[in-house]
């Protein structure tokens, strides 16, 4: 899996790619540990470091001024964050917390640029992982522009079937822990209205919670209710 030829031009938040991508940015020397629930840096912080992901879950957010959040992507084993602001120092106004304990290669941005300096491949491999988010803050933009509150979620969970899930006697189990707070974070909806459409999905059997994971029963509606409706032009 890699950046150069992404996962079915899925412009999911949650991104993952292979760790020798990264060549010599992986060094055991930039080597952190970083427990659950801490704040990498905050909103508009002034940061002097490059991350990239070994191990653990990180969710990188926007909040406003009232506390209300909106999540922008979750950053898994090989994605990298930080870097836009080597190139634009203002372009960091994003908020990273880790989601569990994580592991991070955390590169000075001296060294970091030195490398990029230095190697060429390594430089479009930064170009095509920025490229990536690109295209996901645009399919935010697409979804939060022209889809309801329904399709957003239903979209949630096809992203959720193409990163987490497998193929059981049940359905699709999604193996990664998901709650509603969640999910209304990520597509700007209330809590009351992601019960409200779940309990719908439920009773038409798309899907259904069981011992803490989901497992989705019926994917090509989800995906039918994902997609943008086409008008005829009169």
């Amino acid at each position: 899996m890699g950046v150069t030829a992404l996962d079915e031009a899925n412009f999911s938040p949650w991104i993952q790619y292979d760790l020798d991508l990264w060549g010599e940015l992986v060094d055991e020397r930039y080597l952190i540990r970083i427990k659950g629930r801490s704040v990498v840096y905050n909103q508009n912080d002034t940061i002097s470091h490059i991350y990239v992901v070994k191990s653990g879950r990180v969710r990188l957010s926007y909040y406003s001024s009232e506390g209300a959040e909106k999540i922008y992507l979750f950053a898994l084993t090989g994605a990298m964050f930080g870097e836009e602001t080597c190139f634009e120092p203002t372009a960091q106004f994003l908020h990273a917390e880790t989601i569990t304990d994580c592991a991070f290669y955390c590169i000075p941005k001296d060294e970091f640029l030195l490398h990029l300096s230095q190697n060429i491949s390594l430089n479009a491999q930064v170009l095509a992982s920025m490229a990536h988010k690109i295209h996901i803050l645009m399919e935010h933009i697409r979804r939060l522009s022209f889809l309801d509150s329904k399709s957003r979620v239903a979209a949630v969970f096809v992203d959720l079937c193409h990163i987490f899930g497998t193929p059981t006697k049940d359905g699709i189990r999604i193996d990664l822990p998901v709650i509603q707070q969640g999910i209304s974070n990520l597509v700007n909806a209330s809590r009351f209205t992601i019960n409200q459409v779940i309990r719908e999905f439920e009773s038409l059997g798309y899907l259904r919670k069981t011992k803490g994971l989901w497992y989705i029963y019926d994917p090509d509606s989800l995906t039918a209710l994902s997609q943008i409706m086409q008008r005829r032009r009169s």
